[in-house]
Order: C-alpha cells, then sequence, then structure tokens
C-alpha cells in the first residue's frame, strides 16, 4: 500500500544525511527473523543486522530510524524505535511495537511483516542514560512506549545504585515482563483500558509527588506534553539543574509522527542556518 503523500518528510536541504545530523549512525538492511506477540499491546521483531561496528550496539538506550514505507518519487517514511536488547554474537536486535488501532505507516509495515521481510534502518543514535553517581537515586517516568528504553536501562543498572520506576500502561503483562532489579522499587500506574494514552495525567501525578526530589537524577520519556510537563516542575517549581533533568517525548497526542518529524527538521534547519548543529537542537523546545 503506497504511503500518503504528506507521510514522507521532505529534506529540502539534504541535512539529515550530512556528518552533523548522521554522527556515526549508518543505514543499514535488516532482516526479520522472527515476529512473537509477548504481551496483548506488543507485537516484537526480531531483525538481523550487519554493522560496520558492532560495538556501537552494545550501549543501552539506543533508537534507530525504520523505513517503515517507501512511496515512489519521495523520502522514505520513517518511524524511531528503541532497541530493545542486542545480541551481539549472532548480530540481533529485538524492537517493540506497541500495537494500535489506527492505520499507520508503522502498523502496516507490521500487519505485512513477515520472517524474511527485509527493511532499511538508520542509527544507532544513543540517547541519555541516567547518572547513576546522583546521591539521591534516579526517578524513572515512561509510559508504554517507553518500556523497551527502560528494559535496556534495568538491563545494565550498576550495583549498589538505587531509584524509583513509575511506568503508565493499559497492559500489566508488558509492566510484568520488566525486570525486578535490586534497588529499584517499582510503581504500576495502571490505565484503563477505556482511558486514552497521554490523557490520564498519571505520570505527571507522580512526579508531582516524589518525596524530596532534589538531589535526584529524572529520567523521563513518553507523550510530549506529559513529559514537557514533568521537566517543568522538576526544573522550574523544585529547582532542579536542566543536567539532572533528562526528558524525552517520544509522541505527542493528536499529532502523527510525520508532522512532529516536520518540525524537528525546522528547527534543526534554523539551527544549521545560524551556525549552530544537532548538539543544540532542544527536541522538546520545537512543540512550545
Amino acid at each position: 500500500m503506497a504511503a500518503p503523500r504528506n507521510e514522507s518528510v521532505e529534506d529540502r536541504n539534504n541535512l539529515l544525511s550530512q556528518e552533523d545530523h548522521m554522527g556515526s549512525m549508518e543505514r543499514l538492511a535488516m532482516e526479520v527473523v522472527a515476529l512473537a506477540r509477548p504481551v496483548p499491546s506488543v507485537v516484537r521483531v526480531t531483525g538481523r543486522i550487519a554493522p560496520t561496528d558492532p560495538t556501537a550496539w552494545r550501549r543501552p538506550n539506543l533508537a534507530v530510524r525504520l523505513e517503515v514505507e517507501t512511496p515512489e518519487g519521495q523520502r522514505p517514511v520513517s518511524r524511531v524505535y528503541t532497541i530493545r536488547s542486542f545480541d551481539e554474537g549472532r548480530s540481533l536486535v529485538d524492537i517493540d511495537f506497541v500495537v494500535h488501532a489506527d492505520d499507520s505507516p508503522a502498523m502496516r509495515w507490521l500487519e505485512r511483516a513477515t520472517v524474511g521481510s527485509a527493511i532499511h534502518l538508520v542509527g544507532p543514535r544513543p540517547h541519555y542514560l541516567p547518572d547513576h553517581t546522583a546521591e539521591g537515586g534516579i526517578a524513572l517516568f515512561a509510559d508504554e512506549t517507553a518500556i523497551p528504553a527502560i528494559h535496556a536501562i534495568l538491563g545494565t543498572w550498576q550495583e549498589g545504585s538505587h531509584g524509583v520506576l513509575y511506568v503508565e500502561t493499559a497492559d500489566r503483562a508488558a509492566f510484568d515482563e520488566l525486570p525486578e532489579v535490586e534497588g529499584v522499587e517499582r510503581h504500576l500506574l495502571l490505565r484503563d483500558p477505556s482511558e486514552g494514552a497521554g490523557t490520564t495525567g498519571k505520570l505527571v501525578a507522580a512526579a508531582r509527588a516524589l518525596p524530596n526530589p532534589e538531589g535526584c537524577m529524572i529520567w523521563a520519556a513518553g507523550e510530549r506534553q506529559d513529559i514537557r510537563a514533568i521537566r517543568a516542575y522538576f526544573t522550574e517549581e523544585r529547582g532542579l539543574p536542566k543536567d539532572r533533568v533528562r526528558v524525552f517525548g517520544y509522541w505527542r497526542k493528536g499529532m502523527s509522527s510525520s508532522e512532529i518529524d516536520r518540525m524537528r527538521l525546522q528547527q534543526y534547519e534554523a539551527v544549521r542556518a545560524g551556525g549552530g548543529g544537532l548538539a543544540q537542537t532542544e527536541d522538546l523546545d520545537i512543540l512550545a
């Protein structure tokens, strides 16, 4: 099925393929070797890749762009996903797709995918990890779209570190599948199936109820407006330094990923025109 024309994001100045944006990332083919449904809300895709430098894929919390559709005469339609795990010995990656009922490019690709299917990806792009030296411990806030990142973070948790984890999801099994780590107190913020993702404010309420956040390292990812509110609470109301509040808006309610990508690119173009680069681009600020 051809993608709607407005799903492709036009890169008029070819900035996305330049070194400042690509960094150490590369475009790779991925062969699907397994498809599984570990919990009701997730399809887990296992793919084989052949990276130039496998060591770049060892780090937890890596993002990749999957080229889920390729409209004729347009740039590929891509979507960002987090690598849940990487098996270096077999060169396999696990990528979790949260299943949605809407007719989106990612869901269309997932419906077509079979063992042996091929898809291209660009990556890996490392995302921030919690700072385990924070004397007040680590507080993690995530919705279901950030569960793969949480899985990767917990899988490399430093011995002796302590933290607290809050996860909002309508799928209890997705939360239960996370590894239990000594020193990490886990809290499930279970959403009723009738409640839409990004509508409950449960994560924001949990953040505001966090006791004694001073000295903590805050890590949060999920719906952009929720995550913006969490960042504002900790930095503006509680006075935490910005380098102690690492937040990531993965999606925004009522807005397609292509629309968000266009806004990201527009901001990046302005930064580059002013002499800056990717390091000076603040992702959340594009939706102020």
